[in-house]
């Protein structure tokens, strides 16, 4: 028997499996374990898993890998909940807590208890009123890469497919097709349906490697936020509130058609700890 000593977190409801490499002898993880750690009812369960180590040039290395035991890219809730764990157990004697995902340096900071800032790098790849090919029909998209590729659909864009509300529609069949369509081949994507009222978006997910839609998705909502505001000029900071009812804040700044500056604040939460036999 094997074990490996894990934190349970969360980020927004979107959940992970936290593995410090410092309180694990050998991390070897193949897809198949990572399946059955993720799983929700013959595992721990999760959306997926951080495993984070020290690194001489920042002061952790993430790694993420989704539930379906892929290498993820940046996973922006993951990073919160990575922020929040090495700010707790990490001897970092300054505001500003920086590390590496994929050859990327990032950083963020705890604002208050258990609500944790993360800055992003630059979003590229955006194209406005993209027209998607579905077997059925055609809709409109916005794409954008926030550190992970995003699709953002507007409610009003397929509401008449529907004979239920925003916060009720069945997303996973729309939006697995989307996730598949020809024209995000070969990597996918992941797709985000928003709904804009009052001047807060709500916002739903459905995640690639998850192949589910989430509580929350930290990229996704980076991406909704700044597409609404290249579309329609909402300013941030932008609230969005989540199907799990959290909020999540995007804040960030346009020069010459350029967004920079982008943060993702929001809550996140250690649930427990635990050791996994297998």
């Amino acid at each position: 028997m094997r074990k490996i000593n894990f934190t349970k977190i969360n980020g927004a409801g979107n959940d992970f499996i936290l593995i410090d490499v410092n309180l694990n002898d050998k991390v070897d993880l193949s897809e198949n374990l990572i399946q059955q750690m993720c799983d929700r009812r013959k595992g721990i369960g999760a959306d997926g898993i951080l495993i984070i180590s020290e690194n001489n040039k920042a002061d952790f290395e993430l790694k993420y890998y989704n539930s379906n035991g892929k290498l993820g890219s940046l996973c922006g809730n993951g990073a919160r909940c990575s922020i929040l764990y090495a700010a707790r157990n990490y001897n970092i004697e300054k505001e500003n807590i920086s590390f590496i995902c994929k050859d990327e340096y990032y950083s963020g900071k705890n604002i208050d208890d258990e609500i944790i800032k993360f800055y992003l790098n630059k979003p590229d790849n955006i194209e406005l009123n993209v027209l998607i090919n579905l077997e059925s029909f055609k809709l409109r998209g916005s794409f954008i890469n926030t550190g992970s590729p995003h699709v953002v659909i507007f409610w009003d864009e397929i509401k008449d497919k529907f004979e239920t509300d925003f916060f009720h529609f069945p997303i996973k069949d729309i939006g697995r097709e989307i996730r598949y369509a020809k024209q995000f081949q070969p990597q996918g994507t992941n797709v985000n349906f928003i709904k804009n009222k009052n001047g807060v978006i709500y916002i739903r997910t459905y995640e690639r490697g998850v192949e589910e839609e989430t509580l929350a998705c930290g990229t996704g909502s980076v991406a909704a936020a700044i597409i609404t505001y290249l579309l329609y000029r909402l300013t941030p900071p932008i609230i969005l509130e989540t199907i799990g009812k959290d909020k999540l804040i995007v804040d960030f700044e346009e020069n010459n058609d350029k967004i920079s500056k982008i943060s993702l604040t929001g809550p996140a939460k250690i649930n427990y700890i635990g050791t996994f036999n297998y």
